[in-house]
């Protein structure tokens, strides 16, 4: 799977007026503190790392890569990495068919390579900085400096083992890129529920033994404006917006669409 030629040229012409020296790692960063709140399809790729790690052994790898057209995973590489990338895709349903199976079958042999030989420092992943509040691409408010920038697959494999960013495991890019709230998307396509919801951006906001025990919303938002009011009104426009996205799902009839 590739991107198209001019998306491919524009990327490169991007890198090169836009380029500034990275920066190595300096502090343990949490995977889940990272993801909150705008990239729940960190998630959703863990989850599928768990379906290849608990696939039957004797499972033929078609039979597997037939099974999982029906988790979340394909509501991922359809709205997000489709969409944004291969957009032609979408007008063929028998080639993102093709490409989605294509992408299955190499989650497989990635979480073969990392059960054996685990991370490899050797390629670190890249975070974004930005400096004062940011704007996302869905124009909700955020004010955090550091963000997912690539990775996405090996930030899923460390949710999964329940680990964190070591410093050796990534580096820094100062270049000015959108922050993308991919949550406000994924929120229309799949089901979860409020409490799950909760424990997904409470880290964002929470730290330690605070961001713990949280299933409501209204305590949420208790918590934050105690422990962290200076992020109060960006917890609430975020959860504001979320929350019309999943309504929007279950307006649907929970059609994943």
């Amino acid at each position: 799977m590739r991107r198209s030629l001019p998306a491919t040229a524009a990327r490169t012409i991007r890198r090169a007026v836009t380029w500034r020296p990275k920066s190595p790692g300096h502090e343990v960063v949490g995977i889940e503190w990272l993801i909150s709140p705008l990239r729940y399809d960190v998630h959703i790729r863990a989850a599928m790392f768990e379906a290849i790690a608990t696939r039957p052994a004797d499972e033929p790898i078609e039979d597997f890569l037939t099974r999982s057209e029906n988790h979340p995973y394909v509501v991922w590489f359809r709205e997000i990495e489709a969409a944004r990338f291969r957009p032609w895709l979408l007008k063929d349903d028998a080639a993102l068919r093709a490409d989605y199976r294509e992408r299955v079958r190499k989650a497989v042999d990635t979480f073969a390579s990392f059960s054996k030989t685990g991370y490899d420092t050797r390629y670190p992943v890249t975070l974004r900085s930005t400096r004062g509040e940011q704007s996302t691409d869905t124009g909700l408010p955020f004010g955090r400096s550091l963000h997912v920038g690539d990775g996405g697959p090996r930030l899923a494999l460390l949710l999964r083992a329940g680990s964190a960013l070591e410093p050796a495991m990534y580096r820094v890019d100062p270049r000015p890129r959108p922050v993308l709230d991919n949550t406000s998307i994924l929120l229309r396509h799949v089901p979860l529920s409020e409490a799950d919801y909760v424990a997904f951006v409470a880290p964002g906001y929470l730290f330690g033994a605070g961001a713990q025990g949280l299933h409501t919303l209204e305590a949420l938002e208790k918590a934050v404006a105690e422990q962290a009011p200076e992020r109060i009104t960006e917890l609430r426009r975020i959860v504001d917006a979320h929350e019309r996205a999943r309504s929007a799902y279950q307006s649907s009839g929970g059609n994943h669409g």
